[in-house]
């Protein structure tokens, strides 16, 4: 009888019947292409010895001026944080905030801009700190909104702000909240605030919702202003008619301000005093016993490196910052950037921080929104100064910008590619393309119904940016965007939990030329990412089980760095195994036949060939179970032969069994082995036709 070769098409393809996909394989486990022959994935061990709390989002290395590196990690869900890997060390650096509802107590001067803010929640509060009012106060000419760092602290629970103007009058200790007055029958509302300056079609946004239980109405959000009757009032609609006539005010006439508390270095000594002369040691520290906050909650995070400094965005939030020289025990807020953002990363090569689905608005000379009220809009991109991410007023003399994207719903994500910035819409790819002064970037629509389907489902590799979106892959590279054809397009889009969609995330392992796919499915049932497809550079394609929540490429920390859902942060390619267990690696094959299935195939002997173990190595062989499935036609119930083991030593394998359709599953399940499926060779021969 001849000897036939095992030739295999070195990629995974789901899509076609096992009959069909004949000399193909069909489904797969922890494997990889590697010279267009399947062979076992690389394996992981812990980066950090115990699991962190909550739900890892995203992770990214740097390293810092004293060349020690550090991995940020963001997390979510139950005991979320934000912290910082180093030298086997986490430090919980989370944001913390504190909100606090009080009687007005505000003063102002005639002419300056100093605000004096009396808070009796408060005690030890630091000018590393910042507000942000949650309700607008009217006071003095003025109506105090916005985010805001605090310049000086003048007793236990007083300090200052700047404000971006200077008081018309002079107030002490006084402040007027927004009050409603609503008809019944009418879903206008007059809204009360002295010298609020506003005019007809612009807006005003309460950050906060005040509900009044007679009239059925609740003041919430951003509101289009119908008409202007004085300096003291406006109208606006809100979206139901009130239930009677009567008049309330916003949080029951109580200011809220929201403190963004920042745990400052110890002091070395007691200072001279609280604000003339320091804030704590000598100007060295902060004060003894400073105020404290809770923890936020965030439900995503992007992170990104300034130099040696740590850039942290929970979404719909304010941007952080974080030196590992600093000496400061949690990040503080950048309080002159957008106060609201979906995401950050930095552009380069003119060193830009960019944050999408930012605060919309006209920024001031403080970097304050010039509209009475910060609103988020998801299509908006804003920008720093060059190589200062504390300035983002626009101006003739800086970088800083902002622009609208015309099309779509929100952005989605974004990053920096290889040679020009890129956004994503749920729609569309956009490149920002840095021009330089006056216009900075220019902005382009360069794909349309390639939208993103999580933001951190993009990735660049090795020149080209690959990404998911809900229903296709996709790759940036030499001559415009294209779809990948993808042949194991129904195991993930098919399997996909669509609720839970964006959180995918594309993972980069540039060193094998491929880039995983990592998407929560319906099968698993988790609403958590617990399978992967995974491209190889040049069109193979494979799937699997495995659960990453947070990943990055080769770094200044060595290999890849993957987070499960429970907290794991593992470090890829550092052994065989899957944290010293075995790495359950496995493919099966379509059906093989002869004569396109008119004859029945005897099959006597197999003769394996592989790599057993790593070059050089002197680990055990591998040890690789071979099963085999007959069946008469695709439909048939199979007839299983094996498994059969076979390593090193074993030069062929005695079979005897007979089919019209035959297919070869090999596993393994051993402990430090490895290998790489050779030509496998069989003797057949035709035998009859039933």
């Amino acid at each position: 009888m001849p000897i036939v070769p095992l030739k295999l098409v070195p990629t995974v393809n789901s899509e076609r019947t096992p009959a069909l996909n004949e000399s193909g394989i069909s489904s797969c486990n922890l494997i990889r292409f590697k010279a267009g022959l399947p062979e076992k994935l690389g394996g992981w061990d812990k980066f950090f010895p115990s699991a962190v709390s909550g739900i890892p989002r995203d992770i990214h290395p740097w390293q810092d001026l004293n060349q020690i590196d550090h991995l940020g990690i963001g997390t979510v869900g139950t005991g979320s944080l934000l912290g910082v890997i180093t030298a086997g060390s986490l430090q919980d650096i989370t944001p913390q905030q504190l909100v606090s509802d009080f009687p007005p107590n505000f003063s102002t001067v005639g002419g300056d801009t100093t605000i004096d803010i009396t808070d009796p929640n408060i005690s030890g509060i630091t000018i590393q700190d910042a507000i942000f009012f949650n309700t607008p106060i009217a006071i003095g000419g003025l109506v105090l909104q916005g985010l805001h760092q605090i310049s000086a602290i003048t007793g236990t629970s007083s300090y200052q702000i700047e404000f971006s103007a200077a008081a018309v009058s002079t107030a002490t200790g006084t402040g007027t909240l927004p009050s409603f007055d609503v008809t019944s029958g009418s879903q206008l509302v007059n809204v009360n605030i002295p010298l609020h300056g506003l005019s007809a079609f612009e807006e005003f946004t309460f950050p906060i919702p005040t509900a009044n239980a007679t009239s059925g109405i609740t003041i919430s959000g951003t509101y289009t202003i119908s008409e202007v009757p004085n300096v003291n009032s406006f109208t606006i609609s809100s979206s139901a008619q009130s239930s009677a006539t009567t008049s309330f005010t916003m949080n029951n006439g109580s200011a809220q301000l929201l403190y963004y508390i920042a745990l400052g270095p110890q002091a070395g000594a007691a200072g001279y005093s609280l604000g003339g002369y320091s804030d704590g040691g000598y100007s060295t520290g902060v004060v003894p016993n400073a105020q404290v906050g809770s923890a936020i909650i965030a439900s995503d995070w992007t992170l990104d490196n300034w130099g040696e400094i740590l850039l942290a965005c929970p979404k719909g939030g304010g941007i952080y910052q974080w030196s590992p020289n600093g000496g400061f025990l949690n990040t503080q807020v950048v309080s002159t950037a957008p106060p609201f953002n979906n995401g950050i990363f930095v552009s380069m090569p003119a060193q830009i921080l960019v944050a999408y689905g930012s605060t919309v608005g006209e920024l001031d000379s403080t970097g304050r929104v010039l509209t009475i009220g910060d609103q988020q809009d998801p299509m908006i991109v804003r920008w720093s100064d060059q190589q200062d991410y504390t300035v983002w007023l626009t101006s003739s003399t800086n970088q800083a910008g902002s622009y609208r994207i015309p099309r779509g719903s929100l952005i989605v994500g974004g990053l920096q590619g290889p040679q020009q910035t890129l956004l994503w819409t749920d729609l569309a790819l956009w490149a920002m393309v840095y021009q330089g002064l006056p216009f900075v970037f220019g902005f382009n629509e360069i794909m349309t119904g390639c939208g993103l389907i999580g933001p951190h489902a993009s990735c660049a590799m090795q020149g080209a940016v690959y990404w998911m979106s809900s229903s296709n892959f996709f790759v940036l590279a030499g001559g415009g965007p294209r779809s990948i054809p993808c042949t194991v397009w129904d195991v993930v889009f098919q399997d996909i939990d669509t609720a839970n969609q964006s959180k995918c995330v594309a993972a980069p392992n540039s060193a094998f030329d491929e880039v995983f796919f990592f998407y929560p499915s319906l099968s698993g049932g988790t609403g958590e990412i617990d399978k992967y497809v995974k491209y190889q550079v040049g069109g193979s394609w494979d799937f699997g089980t495995m659960a990453r929540t947070a990943w990055t490429d080769q770094s200044v920390l060595g290999e890849p760095i993957g987070a499960t859902p429970a907290g794991v942060i593992f470090q890829h390619e550092t052994s065989p195994d899957a944290d010293g267990g075995a790495l359950l690696a496995s493919f099966t094959t379509g059906f093989f036949t002869i004569s396109e299935g008119r004859d029945l195939l005897f099959l006597d002997w197999f003769h394996p060939d592989m790599k057993w173990r790593y070059f050089g190595s002197s680990n055990p062989s591998a040890s690789v179970q071979v099963a085999i499935e007959t069946a008469a036609y695709p439909n048939s119930p199979t007839t299983n032969f094996g498994p059969f083991t076979i390593n090193d030593a074993k030069e062929f394998v005695n079979l005897r069994l007979r089919g019209r359709l035959i297919r070869v599953t090999y596993s393994s399940a051993d402990v430090g082995t490895w290998w790489r499926l050779g030509q496998q060779r069989y003797r057949a021969n035709p035998d009859g036709k039933r």
